[in-house]
């Protein structure tokens, strides 16, 4: 019924569900409530221009159930579309599955990426305006969808409520200061935000690749949003008494970039991930608001995703068994209704390697005793060493990784180097290596001024020590991009006590509670074995680059381009305890990681073993080489 130019509220609900109408041709119904919106979560009010709503209790409450079920209805008008585009049979094009935030569902106001690409491709919509990566993540709607429809080509958009701190950004950023650059507003707490966010992208992305392993992933950053007075970037800034226009543009534009740069750096660390770079995209007359392009914006936005897709397009699987597959699963297809009655059970998704991923290589080294004839006739038995080389092997190797042990005889210093520098050799960014090593520490005299406490400390391998600076050299041969895991569980201290006897070791209630032998070259071996060896390590260690000339950092005077990132048994002035079964720090770690279901990042991996140890050894956490925010928040050993 038309009263004054205007539809009924029933004569929308019936367009609503008309799939032959385009979202284009309903938006002047509807309006942007700009009170009541989220920074990704457009709220929409009745264009009470175009629509009748009685002024009454029932018409309030038949206008705003409408509202509320936006997002549902658009949702079900693309499924809809879908449906009938494969049951045509005429499509030849591949299947996709997409889910994101308000940049793929923008619902009615404005024809988002999703909207521009449905005109040309299949896709299975679960996108949700206002979803958030927590949510996405634990819904995990795509994989169904994925699993359903046997799609070859999954989009995901994600992260924009956490570029702009969920509408808190304020707390982010310091007071305007005229001396300070645009970087240098941003508080430490906005790159903390980032990295939490890159950690369930990566988690969802390891999730999807593992699953299917034929399913080509695409995500993509945002373009150069403008701060114009809005609630979201424009006022928050103003309140810090940043106002000036152009100044909150580079501030934007800075965060803009970081994001960014961890999609691109996760890119070459994920199978099938493929990052599209939208900044410049957009032009300035082209935006809606502070956050979403208009339909022209949105529309340059999907060109660079319909060029990546028609790559991808000839890498997936045969298009009729592709189509086949899709019908037959149109009818368990998930919707919002329907979602958790029809969720199946899977299984629990650890961080192995999926196909088409980077390459993740492991040197496993293990001694229960060394050479006599190198260390003054002393043999440095332990018990568990080779049997924690091999547990980490067994763990590397379940995940994916490139195994090799070296045991006791096996362990030498050529051999290890030779090893390292091989790897070095062949990992590419985006590849991971990952060295354990199980067995004495050990101290030598510092003869190139890079170490505070005047001693290079060492890993005592069969015929002869291997200096903490020899690693830092043996890093510097990997390429730019790549991950170094190093697991040591050795003591490094130069405060050693005579070795105790020998006692039990157990884990009880999860907490290793008896101390056991530790895993220290005790001081007067050290000596000895110096002065046996004074010339080879004399030479040793005055060959090596860093410091010779004043006491600087190796990171300062010798930067490397890998990313290295070490958990340690102990401190420096603490001791690493031997065992039975395991030493006392790799029993923790191996408890810890219960099989792959422990699924923090590597912060929390080394508290939580932290507290299955005794305080008087403390696990180490350090990281040297760039920082990796793709690397700080995957989960252990995750290649």
């Amino acid at each position: 019924m038309v009263t004054n130019g205007k539809i009924s509220l029933e004569e929308l609900n019936r367009k609503l569900a008309d799939p032959n109408l385009s979202e284009q041709q309903l938006q002047k119904y509807f309006l942007l409530d700009q009170e009541k919106s989220g920074p990704f979560n457009p709220v929409l009010e009745i264009n009470r221009d175009e629509v009748h709503v009685p002024a009454t209790p029932e018409g309030r409450t038949k206008s705003a159930a409408l509202l509320n079920s936006a997002n549902f209805i658009s949702r079900l008008r693309r499924q809809t579309v879908f449906h009938n585009r494969i049951g045509s049979g005429d499509y030849k094009g591949p299947i996709i599955v997409s889910e994101g935030d308000s940049w793929f569902q923008y619902p009615f106001r404005l024809m988002d990426v999703v909207d521009q690409l449905m005109k040309h491709y299949a896709i299975f919509s679960v996108d949700a305006a206002g979803d958030t990566l927590s949510n996405m993540l634990k819904q995990s709607e795509y994989m169904d969808a994925i699993e359903n429809t046997g799609a070859s080509i999954f989009l995901f958009s994600g992260g924009g409520n956490d570029i702009v701190a969920g509408g808190n950004l304020a707390a982010h950023l310091f007071d305007y200061d005229a001396d300070l650059s645009p970087e240098a507003h941003l508080r430490p707490s906005f790159d903390t935000m980032l990295d939490d966010a890159i950690g369930m992208y990566g988690k969802l992305v390891r999730q999807v690749a593992k699953a299917f392993s034929q399913v080509q992933i695409i995500c993509h950053g945002y373009d150069y949003t403008l701060p114009a007075k809005g609630r979201w970037l424009g006022k928050p800034m103003a309140s810090r008494g940043i106002e000036d226009a152009d100044f909150q543009r580079q501030i934007a534009g800075v965060m803009i970039d970081r994001f960014n740069e961890r999609l691109s750096l996760m890119q070459s660390s994920s199978a099938r991930l493929h990052y599209i770079n939208c900044r410049n995209t957009v032009s300035k007359t082209e935006w809606f608001d502070e956050l979403h392009p208009k339909d022209e914006g949105y529309a340059k936005v999907a060109q660079r995703f319909s060029a990546l897709i028609e790559q991808l397009a000839s890498r997936a699987l045969d298009v009729s068994h592709k189509t086949s597959k899709a019908r037959a699963g149109s009818s368990k297809a998930v919707t919002a209704a329907t979602a958790a009655a029809e969720q199946l059970p899977r299984a629990r998704t650890t961080s192995s390697r999926a196909k088409d991923g980077p390459t993740g290589r492991s040197l496993h080294i293990g001694l229960n005793s060394v050479s006599t004839a190198h260390y003054a006739g002393w043999e440095g038995p332990l018990r568990a060493c080779e049997f924690d080389a091999n547990d980490m092997r067994e763990i590397a190797s379940a995940l994916g990784y490139h195994t090799k042990s070296l045991l006791t005889k096996a362990a030498t210093r050529r051999n290890v180097v030779s090893e390292i520098k091989e790897a070095a050799k062949d990992l590419k960014k985006g590849d991971i290596f990952f060295i354990s090593y199980s067995g004495h520490g050990g101290q030598l005299p510092d003869f190139n001024n890079d170490e505070d406490d005047a001693t290079d400390e060492t890993w005592c391998l069969y015929d002869g020590q291997l200096l903490d600076d020899e690693l830092y050299e043996l890093w510097s041969g990997f390429r730019a991009g790549v991950r170094v895991l190093v697991v040591s569980d050795s003591c490094h201290s130069g405060s050693v006590v005579r070795a105790p006897a020998p006692q039990e070791l157990s884990l009880a209630d999860g907490q290793i509670t008896v101390a056991g032998v530790p895993r220290a070259m005790p001081m007067d071996i050290a000596t000895r074995t110096f002065r046996q060896n004074r010339e080879f390590y004399t030479g040793l260690g005055t060959s090596l680059a860093n410091g010779e000339e004043q006491n600087q950092t190796r990171e300062i005077s010798s930067p490397i381009s890998c990313s290295v990132r070490l958990i340690s048994g102990c401190q420096d002035n603490q001791l690493s305890l031997d065992g039975i079964g395991n030493g006392a720090f790799t029993a923790a770690l191996i408890s810890t990681w219960n099989h792959g279901r422990f699924n923090r990042p590597y912060a929390a991996f080394h508290r939580a073993i932290m507290m299955k140890l005794p305080s008087s050894q403390t696990p180490n956490h350090w990281q040297i080489g760039p920082k990796n925010p793709v690397f700080d928040a995957q989960t252990p050993f995750a290649i």
